[in-house]
């Protein structure tokens, strides 16, 4: 079954359709897909991404991208360009250009907005008063992505929706978030809830989407990219300052997140400033 409902900035689709798109998609909207149940597959210009149970990417403007499989449920909502930016306007106070990472997350805000609008687009497709409910809703998810979703635009990753939800991850969350440039292993993190290496891996990869580490290295990457804004130092002093074992794996993991390199953040942050 396909459910397709229109506001006038956004478009929303809710499909147990699984089959696989041969063609490559380059659409000029921001386009967030979420997966409800099992796991949605998909293949970048740049990588293949897994979308694994209640977790959710976005992708921006002409990011070209096609899906190879959906397990069960695929949502999904297109929401205008501009009208996506305004939200981060709104929420950052400034004109970032909007990137958002092309990576998949995690968040309890965002799982449980896609849980009410399922709902009430189950319970009220077709009826006239879906459009008002739904231009409300798709502006509380542009809101909700920008302040919580990772991008260029993001000064620091919020964590604080996991702490009445998953209070050990956020503890672990707010030890390495406080010693980020620390060369944390494995064992040190786990050490922090006396827990092995293999349980803490398993623990976050479920609740927060992502292997400890790369979650530490996405919070490096954030922490990065506010002083290539702010400061005048160099790249390399930054990745270093930042816990990046070397310039090449942070190189490695801007472009692959955001499909250009430090250097051209930064010309561009420049450019907008002038």
């Amino acid at each position: 079954m396909a459910i397709i409902m229109e506001a006038s900035n956004c478009l929303l689709l809710s499909t147990d359709q699984k089959r696989s798109e041969s063609l490559w998609r380059d659409d000029p909207c921001f386009k967030f897909m979420f997966s409800l149940k099992g796991s949605m597959h998909y293949q970048s210009n740049r990588h293949d991404l897994t979308i694994s149970d209640q977790e959710f990417i976005v992708f921006n403007p002409h990011d070209g991208h096609r899906q190879l499989a959906v397990d069960d449920h695929k949502f999904l909502v297109e929401l205008d360009a501009s009208f996506l930016k305004e939200a981060a306007r709104a929420v950052t106070g400034n004109d970032k250009e909007l990137y958002f990472a092309q990576t998949p997350q995690k968040n309890p805000l965002i799982e449980q907005w896609v849980h009410f609008v399922q709902q009430y687009v189950m319970m009220e497709s077709g009826n006239d008063s879906s459009e008002i409910f739904l231009e409300h809703s798709f502006a509380q998810l542009s809101l909700l992505l920008a302040k919580t979703a990772i991008g260029t635009h993001t000064p620091d990753i919020t964590t604080e929706p996991f702490r009445t939800v998953h209070p050990a991850l956020f503890q672990v969350m707010t030890a390495l978030k406080n010693d980020y440039q620390h060369a944390w292993t494995l064992d040190e993190m786990a050490a922090i809830l006396d827990i092995s290496k293999f349980q803490l891996a398993h623990l976050f990869k479920e609740k927060i989407g992502v292997s400890p580490y790369s979650w530490l290295q996405l919070y490096r990457l954030v922490r990065a990219q506010e002083l290539l804004i702010q400061t005048n130092r160099t790249i390399t002093d930054i990745a270093y300052a930042c816990g990046f074992s070397s310039i090449g794996s942070f190189n490695q993991l801007f472009k692959r997140l955001y499909g250009f390199s430090p250097r051209m953040f930064c010309q561009d942050a420049s450019n907008k400033i002038k």
